[in-house]
């Protein structure tokens, strides 16, 4: 018999808690855990980087909301999940609950050995998810690991706290009105202040250090009518700290961070002149021209470089965390976050080019929104371009055209370092071919302020914020003893009102120079301390320290004479490299005496062991040269025995067009090369890869067997099939993947649209579009996700897509043929239907 009074306290140990006490005990466990392993690295990271947000310009309510979603959304989520399985099933919740703290716990530990590369690879992961496993069986079988839990509830919060109030998020979220010196202004000078990004002024130059002017016309005639500081150096090798320096004269501080933003940089050439000229301006990356007065203009996307939509900080933050997280090598197949300020591995939309009878006019970057605000009459005006040219990333050609659908990414590359001489040597050639179309450019602003009756008579000043190398083992940007000379050396050409002759100086001159050069043009005092000094008026040091601000109170230093003869030596190396004039830059590579002859005046063996697979072939079977894609970058994989650096030549159309080397990318070997436009014909062009032997009378080639066969679509036992290289099948089944896509007809066939995997809201990986069964294009689908890079317009979507084809490439509208476009996902095929404009029969 029990006795009554004992009855009770068994009773209550061996019932279960309530669903509502067991939801807050492990949603409260859940947020801890999360917090630890999600949101505190990512916030921390990003509390120490606020120019993630500053550059898009995020607002208080944006940022907020952001961190609240980091910190409460992924455990209300898991916690949602084990509600659902408990109202079916109690003990399932209960290991699921189990599940998600292992899973937790092991991504904790993956951030330890990550950060301090203990481990790496499958080793890495596979201790992760033991410690994981081990952490969970803790969890369940000792109360005081929960109750450990229990009373670390408030550090989710803490970790709000302390993002929110970092000095850099603080003046984001708690906005201040600064106060701005205001100058008197009398002159009618307009002023035209063009910023470039990213840019060696070595690359501009000739044998005798002057600018090659058959390779960049448009720079030499600026050259001509205007003074070329040639030795004029930047202050800092970060565009959102050096940029800001150009535009207030003031040297960055040491040890406070400033954000380009209006609130930190009130003084500035816009609030210097904004009451007395009308302003029009282009800020790609700043926020420094204040709304009172450069007004946004009605119906025109913002113009910086990474828009400020959710679904653009939602991939660039993942980016950002995967980086945390993965261990290398895993690391290496995500997008760098290095080479740009956001939408990481996304495609760069474009601003729709100009329509002439020759080329497309070079639109990209701002350009054309730049010039479409050029014009006469009125106030005198202010005109400020920022445009992220030549930076990465490389896309276009001096021609005008682009050479990509997806943009090339860099190879050889590794945090932020080069790690391979040959595929360094490429960028650099992609590098120069962007430095002509900035050169196209410049042309193309000049030729409107001339129609405008703008150019003689104003003060024009171009200029970038810093430099960019490409030596092996040194940064691609930050300054070392080993690269300065390439990161510190900046264009920099001041053209006064109405001069007619050009000259060189090589004197001191530093960026933060251009704002006291201006104000000085326009005798104007400028009513706060600047640290530079106008370019005229006085002579300027032969010689004198160039100091780099690294950040942290940390400083790379040289005497200007010492760089002056490193950009000599680094001139050397680039002539022997590229020579001068346009044709050299494609004859870089080994055997340059093969480039240009005929394959059958050669001698020629088919391997056996050896092959290739061509990376967008469909593009060079379609070519029109018309339009304003001209795809010569020609890349691939190699297959078979290939080591790296072995020489290969691509042959285009029977002729060698260009000779390169295999290199390593993620353990496998891999080949790219630049062709010439000149090679590419119109239609149909045959590509054929050969390896090069030498031999004693001469190289010999063996012709790589080719694999350019692609994905087909077929009907099969009553069904569609997509039917691989290989033999992989994958049905065509509605409903796996759904979505839909338009088409309008244009100067190009402009696709867009929207897909996602139904069960699990996954975008697809591929995309590819068939033209009656044939494969005609296919992508990634990351690559045309239509986020906005580099100040290019484009949609607002999540799992959207945008691309656009050569017209050559598909069917013109009404021909009675079918073209449909399917997405691939692990396995699943399934076609997108027709939601808009389609030009061709469904």
């Amino acid at each position: 018999m029990i006795h009554r009074r004992n009855a009770l306290p068994f009773l209550i140990r061996q019932s279960e808690p309530s669903l509502l006490r067991t939801a807050l005990r492990n949603g409260a466990h859940l947020a801890v855990l999360s917090g630890f392993a999600l949101a505190q690295p990512l916030l921390d990271i990003l509390g120490r980087n606020p120019a993630f947000f500053a550059i898009r310009r995020s607002t208080s309510a944006q940022i907020i909301l952001f961190a609240l979603f980091i910190v409460f959304v992924p455990p209300a989520a898991l916690l949602a999940v084990e509600l659902v399985v408990a109202l079916a099933n109690s003990t399932a919740a209960q290991i699921l609950h189990l599940v998600f703290v292992a899973g937790l716990v092991a991504v904790l530990l993956l951030h330890a050995l990550t950060q301090d590369t203990l481990l790496s690879g499958a080793g890495a992961l596979m201790c992760a998810a033991a410690v994981g496993v081990a952490g969970a069986l803790l969890y369940a079988r000792a109360g005081v690991v929960r109750s450990f839990l229990t009373v670390l509830v408030p550090a989710p919060l803490i970790f709000l706290a302390l993002f929110i109030s970092s000095s850099g998020i603080s003046k984001l979220v708690f906005v201040s009105d600064p106060h701005v010196q205001i100058a008197s202004v009398r002159s009618k000078t307009p002023v035209v202040l063009i910023v470039f990004d990213e840019f060696a002024p070595v690359s501009l130059m000739d044998g005798r250090q002057r600018i090659d002017a058959e390779r960049y016309p448009n720079f030499a005639a600026l050259a001509q009518t205007s003074t070329w500081y040639r030795s004029a150096t930047t202050v800092q090798w970060l565009t959102e700290v050096a940029t800001p320096a150009i535009l207030t004269g003031i040297l960055p501080p040491a040890n406070r961070e400033l954000l380009p933003i209006y609130a930190d940089h009130p003084n500035n050439i816009f609030t210097l002149l904004g009451r007395s000229y009308r302003v029009r301006a282009v800020e790609s990356l700043t926020h420094m021209c204040p709304a009172s007065i450069c007004k946004p203009v009605k119906g025109a996307a913002p113009a910086q470089a990474v828009q400020d939509t959710t679904g653009s900080l939602a991939n660039d933050a993942g980016v950002v965390y995967l980086h945390l997280l993965l261990p290398h090598p895993y690391s290496e197949h995500i997008p760098a976050i290095d080479d740009s300020w956001g939408n990481f591995g996304q495609t760069e939309s474009r601003e729709s080019p100009a329509s002439t009878t020759h080329a497309p006019q070079p639109c990209a970057r701002n350009v054309c929104r730049f010039t479409s605000t050029i014009g006469a009459g009125g106030k005198p005006t202010l005109y400020v371009l920022h445009a992220l040219l030549p930076h990465v990333p490389y896309l276009y050609l001096p021609s005008g055209r682009r050479y990509g659908i997806e943009t090339p990414v860099l190879q050889g590359i590794a945090g932020g370092i080069w790690r391979q001489q040959w595929p360094a040597l490429q960028s650099y050639q992609r590098f120069l071919l962007q430095v002509g179309y900035t050169d196209r450019a410049l042309g193309f602003i000049t030729r409107r302020l001339r129609a405008a009756g703008i150019y003689d008579k104003a003060l024009v000043v171009v200029v970038a914020d810093h430099g960019v190398s490409f030596r092996k083992l040194e940064p691609r940007r930050r300054p070392t003893e080993r690269n300065i000379q390439d990161i510190a050396f900046v264009p920099l050409f001041v053209k006064l009102p109405h001069q007619r002759r050009g000259r060189i100086d090589d004197g001191f001159a530093r960026t933060i120079d251009v704002l006291p050069t201006i104000a000085r043009v326009l005798h104007i005092r400028i009513p706060w301390h600047v640290d530079g000094r106008p370019l005229v008026g006085r002579r300027l040091a032969r010689d004198a320290t160039v100091s780099l601000e690294l950040g942290d109170g940390k400083y790379e230093t040289a005497r200007l004479s010492a760089l002056r003869a490193l950009r000599a030596r680094a001139l050397a190396e680039q002539l022997a490299r590229f020579g001068a004039g346009r044709a050299s830059l494609y004859r870089i590579g080994p055997h340059p005496e093969l480039l240009g002859r005929s394959v059958t005046d050669l001698a020629v063996v088919p391997s056996r062991s050896s092959g290739v697979s061509l990376t967008g072939p469909m593009l060079l079977d379609a070519v029109d040269r018309r339009s304003d894609l001209a795809p010569t970058w020609v890349q691939g994989r190699l297959t078979g025995r290939h080591g790296e650096n072995e020489d290969l030549a691509i042959a285009l159309n029977g002729r060698i067009a260009a000779v390169t080397q295999a290199f390593q990318e993620n353990g496998q070997p891999r080949f790219a090369a630049m062709v010439p436009e000149s090679a590419l014909h119109q239609g149909h062009n045959d590509v054929s890869v050969f390896a090069v032997l030498p031999g004693a009378s001469g190289a010999r080639l063996e012709e790589l067997r080719g694999n350019t066969v692609t994905a087909v679509l077929r009907a099969r036992a009553g069904r569609d099939v997509v039917v691989f290289p290989g033999g992989k099948v994958y049905a065509v089944r509605s409903g796996d993947l759904r979505g839909h896509v338009q088409a309008t007809a244009g100067k190009t066939f402009a696709f867009s649209g929207r897909a996602v995997e139904r069960a699990h809201r996954h975008e697809p990986t591929v995309l590819k579009v068939f033209v009656d069964g044939k494969q005609a294009f296919s992508s990634p689908f990351g690559l045309i996700r239509p986020q906005r890079s580099l100040g290019q317009a484009a949609q607002n979507s999540r799992y959207a897509f945008a691309f656009e084809l050569p017209r050559s490439l598909l069917p013109a509208p009404g021909s009675g043929h079918r073209v449909r476009v399917l997405v691939f996902r692990y396995g699943r095929a399934s076609e997108l239907r027709h939601a808009g404009p389609w030009p061709w029969r469904p």
